[in-house]
């Protein structure tokens, strides 16, 4: 069927498939005109590049009228709609040259890491390379080029160390400093409504940061179901969707998830799905949590080496909370960030007390002038399993720009794996833990933050 926006007529192009990943119908429209197309004059023709999918959700409020006998979709598509996820399919010689360009890009990144494998005496996973088959010999030299060695390094060395750290008990002890800011949680969970007369500075300053885009939210999912995951959406990004309702311009903060890798793709389908709850799809950007390399247990440096599962594959295992700041920067989000003149960033990981983007969290950071604000119940001084902090830029820049910044440990973990020996690949089983996962803390933050420059935002009952 010819899909055809209704208020200007324009031709988007033609439905090719149908897809649900359970949040409803999704048309993948092909844009342009087919051979069984309904044909129009040229002037009628969208501008959008032929040969492109978009995605368009069969919802009745985006495609509100269907005429069967013409064949015809008449959509109403949101503002931007039509730009997301575009896949261009591209002439055979700029797929030559691309792919050209991508291949020389890995060689690269692979003989820099060669050099770095050498240095820190992990030649060994350079074995696969030489022998196994094309797509094996490809695979591993991706998994190669794809290692943050930056941070990698940084990790090894930080767990030779012990390094005290003062997040924990900063975060424990919260209620002896001085820089406390005690919020009732109906003020925070109702948007403020009631607690705006106590906290009317916070409010406006915060008010005034969202209104002027100069803040940007990171959120961290780490759960295991999906569902739970688009359950969790739903209730977070609704929520902010009312929460900016009440203000006098639609407010649309650069937003940043960051998900496992076996959930990209459905939380990627689910912004598609719902219109991106009212975000801006120009910056939105979903991300793969980082991993590093699973290392030998060792208490010697030299003698900690990275473990494989197969002559082919790296074993590796998610870095921690605290690989959000590498992530940033890699991605060039942090230099976006930047260039959009953000100030402050609320950091952050899915669970049931989370509000996003509220205006008294970054009127506290910013009327108080810190770099680091936490907010935490007053119950609990856990921190990992959830946490939400509100940053300044100049922090996030901080933190994003030294990794050393960034406070590693070593987990014991037991992991079956292959050894090179005698010119044979051998599976080693072992009875009991054999391995060190690098994980790193986002409390990190705290680590390098001075105390005046810290405010604990306490949720009381």
């Amino acid at each position: 069927m010819s899909v055809i926006v209704k208020d200007t007529g324009k031709l988007v192009g033609t439905v090719a498939q149908v897809f649900n990943f359970g949040g409803g119908d999704l048309l993948q429209v092909m844009v342009g005109s087919a051979e069984n197309a309904v044909q129009t004059d040229s002037e009628n023709q969208d501008s959008t590049p032929s040969r492109q999918h978009v995605w368009i959700p069969f919802a009745e409020d985006i495609v509100p009228d269907i005429d069967m006998e013409s064949r015809e979709m008449w959509i109403t598509p949101p503002k931007g709609l039509l730009e997301v996820n575009t896949r261009p399919e591209k002439s055979k010689k700029e797929r030559r040259a691309m792919d050209w360009k991508e291949k020389k890009k890995l060689q690269r990144r692979i003989t820099a890491a060669k050099k770095v494998l050498h240095e820190m005496e992990q030649g060994h996973i350079l074995e696969g390379l030489l022998s196994g088959d094309k797509l094996e010999k490809a695979s591993l030299a991706e998994q190669i080029a794809s290692i943050d060695f930056q941070l990698f390094k940084h990790a090894m060395h930080s767990v030779s160390k012990q390094v005290d750290s003062m997040s924990k008990n900063v975060l424990a002890n919260s209620s002896s400093r001085k820089n406390v800011m005690r919020i009732p949680r109906e003020t925070l969970m109702n948007h403020g409504e009631k607690g705006k007369n106590v906290f009317s500075t916070e409010f406006s300053k915060g008010r005034e940061i969202l209104q002027k885009s100069k803040a940007a939210i990171v959120l961290v999912t780490n759960g295991s179901d999906s569902d739970i995951v688009d359950a969790e959406f739903q209730r977070l990004l609704n929520s902010f969707s009312e929460l900016m309702k009440v203000e006098e311009n639609h407010i649309s903060p650069p937003f940043v998830i960051i998900s496992p890798d076996n959930h990209v793709d459905s939380v990627r389908n689910y912004l598609v799905e719902n219109d991106y709850f009212g975000f801006d799809t120009q910056k939105v950007w979903v991300l793969e949590e980082m991993k590093l390399p699973v290392v030998s247990l060792s208490s010697e440096l030299e003698s900690k080496k990275i473990l494989l599962k197969s002559p082919w594959e790296i074993l590796q295992r998610p870095a921690g909370t605290g690989a959000i700041f590498s992530s940033l920067s890699s991605n060039k989000i942090l230099e976006s960030f930047n260039a959009m003149g953000i100030e402050y960033v609320q950091i952050c990981s899915l669970s049931d007390e989370l509000v996003l983007g509220h205006p008294l969290l970054f009127g506290a950071a910013s009327s108080r002038g810190v770099d680091v604000g936490v907010k935490l119940r007053k119950t609990s001084d856990k921190t990992e399993d959830g946490f939400d902090l509100v940053l300044s830029i100049d922090h996030l820049n901080k933190m994003c720009r030294d990794v050393a910044k960034a406070r590693f440990s070593a987990h014991p973990e037991q992991h079956e794996h292959m050894e090179h020996v005698d010119g044979q690949w051998v599976t080693v089983q072992p009875e009991a833990a054999n391995s060190h996962r690098l994980s790193t803390d986002v409390t990190s933050v705290l680590d390098s933050c001075s105390p005046d420059k810290l405010c604990v935002m306490e949720i009381v009952e």
